[in-house]
């Protein structure tokens, strides 16, 4: 089954605008989708699916968990309990290698996989394979 990259939008929320970058090419050359909106922080990701008034794709949200102000734990505690929370996907994107990073994020009903920097074009194939099973 083809990714059908307008039923999915793919927020990338990194504070390293380089990361972002990169990674939004990535995700379009392997073809997740060509909806790629990019945050440095989880608060400016918060405001924007505040301004949504529903959704009619996946939202599949690449989060880094180290972030300053509001970090990566604080975007999925609001998550959590977001009205839109049944379309959010999310993938974490860190740079940590602590296996209690790992833990405590896949206790999060919606992380569906943890990636540790630097993300090769593998683990964004893996993405795709994610957002292909969505349908």
């Amino acid at each position: 089954m083809a990714t059908n990259s307008k039923s999915v939008e793919v927020l990338l929320v990194d504070d390293d605008p380089m990361f972002n970058l990169i990674s939004k090419t990535i995700v379009r050359n392997v073809g997740i989708s060509d909806r790629v909106v990019e945050f440095t922080g989880g608060r400016a990701l918060l405001a924007y699916l505040d301004r949504y008034a529903a959704a009619d794709r996946h939202l599949v949200i690449l989060l880094d968990i180290n972030m300053p102000v509001v970090s990566g734990w604080d975007v999925l505690d609001v998550l959590e309990r977001h009205p839109l929370n049944p379309w959010f996907i999310v993938v974490i994107v860190t740079s940590s290698i602590d296996r209690s990073d790992e833990q405590k994020a896949r206790s999060y009903p919606l992380v569906v996989d943890f990636l540790v920097k630097p993300v090769d074009r593998a683990g964004f194939e893996g993405i795709k394979a994610i957002v292909e099973r969505l349908g």
